[in-house]
């Protein structure tokens, strides 16, 4: 009797640090990359022009000659994860994290001309939303890397558009 006492604590003390573990751990919701769950592109040129989407959807502004781009990430259920867009009128990226699971993805945002110029962003927690403003020349290509991690190994997607 009594050691099915001790088998019956010892159960129940196992599954509960078992569960707290499995709890505890990172969330995997970008492994191995998220998907893309819509990619919408505009000639600003003739814009104002409206997308929506699962998370706020996306207004671009008249810009001569500029292409806006964005890009919603997910997971392979449909579930949105994050939203990249970069805008022409002001050179302005966006950037957005709106799952609670413990990753982000990273964005190198570069452009032709000025010896390759770049920076790296990122959100900085879940349900993030950050806005950069960049100095990028008018009619440039502008390329947007979107990696996993922070150096920059784990490649996304590559998005491309025009300031």
């Amino acid at each position: 009797m009594r050691n099915r006492k001790i088998t019956s604590l010892v159960g129940a003390v196992s599954s509960a640090i078992a569960f707290a573990v499995i709890a505890a751990a990172p969330a995997s919701a970008y492994h191995p990359d998220p998907w893309t769950l819509q990619k919408d592109s505009a000639d600003t040129s003739y814009c104002p022009c409206r997308f929506s989407d699962k998370i706020d959807g996306t207004y671009f502004q008249k810009d001569e000659g500029g292409i806006g781009i964005k890009v919603v990430f997910g997971n392979p259920s449909g579930y949105a994860v994050a939203k990249v867009e970069f805008h022409p009128y002001g050179e302005v990226l966006w950037m957005y994290d709106v799952a609670d699971d413990n990753d982000a993805l990273y964005y190198k945002v570069s452009y032709e001309g000025d010896g390759g110029r770049y920076g790296l962003y990122t959100t900085s927690a879940a349900w993030d939303v950050k806005k950069v403003d960049l100095d990028i020349p008018e009619d440039r290509k502008v390329t947007i890397t979107v990696y996993d991690d922070r150096a920059m190994t784990d490649w996304v997607r590559t998005i491309t558009a025009t300031s």
